[in-house]
């Protein structure tokens, strides 16, 4: 709950917004981890904690949805957009517990998943980077230059979990497997945290010659591939990337789905050193859920925020205009085009 408040009045600070002028929340009240006892307020926080906590009296639109932080910007736009408000605050806050572990009961779709040991995620995912590997030729030992380009970001973010510890080949080699091929490092971290930020419509933001990060576009994972189409941009305008990696390998899909490689060449784009920081398309510039740790999100949407504004700090690239925003795995991903300018 504290790390909620803070960031929801961080966010109010630099958006230059006071909290009696916010007439919409949005948020996620709920925390997937396994090891969530699902108490509001403690591994979560609900509209109606927020609310209460903060003393948002003059709202006139709340609402908590589901999945990741992009499902909320967009869910903020369309009300804003449709008149139900002018001006969102949206939270997403995780506590991560440690230990836990899903429920051994195999109910609706997970009876043809958990029996067969299928439950958990790096089980699933295995099997869709094993198919990778063998389909593109890549080894493992090009894996490892996800996670270590995703270390190397880190290392400009002072609160990333791994901003101060390098991974060599030899000790990502050695780890531990949880599902072959996914190794201990191919898994992201889940840790404690939480994110905010502040929306409004663009007239109001050109109006009030207010710096910001415009939504171009958004689209969910049934319509990803049209999204630059949708924000009248190409692969080759976009200057930035943050891709969900709950999964090394997921990086790869995402750079060839959204046309950046051709299938099963995403690996050798990543070994030439593309995605690193100082390259043509930095990808993850956090660190990633790889580097900084897993907020479900929060923290890839608070990244295309600050690139976009020129507010990164010391891991900012240098002439940002877009900032392409992608979460969550292949089959439930949300994305959206983050800009400088309103289209």
């Amino acid at each position: 709950m504290s790390y909620a408040r803070e960031a929801a009045l961080d966010a109010l600070r630099m958006a230059g917004v006071e909290r009696d002028l916010i007439d919409g929340y949005v948020g996620i009240g709920q925390n997937p981890n396994p090891s969530a006892i699902a108490g509001d307020g403690a591994d979560h926080v609900s509209a109606y904690l927020m609310v209460d906590t903060l003393g948002l009296t003059g709202l006139s639109w709340v609402s908590d949805v589901s999945g990741f932080a992009v499902n909320m910007a967009a869910t903020a736009a369309a009300a804003i957009a449709s008149g139900q408000c002018t001006a969102v605050l949206g939270v997403r806050a995780v506590h991560h517990g440690g230990g836990g572990a899903p429920s051994p009961e195999a109910a609706g779709t997970a009876q043809w998943t958990l029996p067969f040991g299928a439950g958990p995620g790096g089980t699933r995912f295995a099997l869709r980077m094993r198919q990778y590997l063998e389909r593109s030729g890549a080894r493992r030992e090009q894996v490892w230059q996800i996670v270590d380009a995703a270390r190397a970001h880190a290392r400009n973010n002072p609160v990333a979990y791994f901003r101060d510890r390098e991974l060599s080949l030899e000790e990502y080699l050695a780890a531990p497997m949880i599902s072959d091929p996914v190794s201990l490092y191919d898994c992201d971290l889940p840790v404690t945290g939480a994110g905010a930020f502040v929306m409004i419509s663009a007239e109001a933001a050109q109006r009030e010659g207010r710096p910001a990060a415009y939504l171009r576009a958004h689209a969910n994972w049934t319509n990803a591939d049209g999204i630059l189409d949708r924000a009248g941009l190409t692969p080759g305008d976009i200057d930035v990337c943050q891709l969900y990696d709950g999964y090394s390998f997921m990086v790869y899909e995402w750079l060839e789905r959204l046309g950046w490689c051709a299938e099963y060449t995403a690996w050798k784009f990543v070994a030439d050193g593309h995605t690193r920081p100082g390259g043509d398309l930095p990808v993850n510039t956090f660190g990633g859920a790889l580097g900084e740790g897993r907020l479900h999100g929060m923290g890839h949407l608070r990244e295309g925020i600050a690139q976009v504004l020129g507010a990164a700090g010391p891991r900012q690239v240098r002439d940002v205009e877009h900032c392409l925003v992608q979460i969550g795995p292949y089959d439930r991903s949300a994305l959206a085009v983050l800009s400088r300018e309103a289209a």
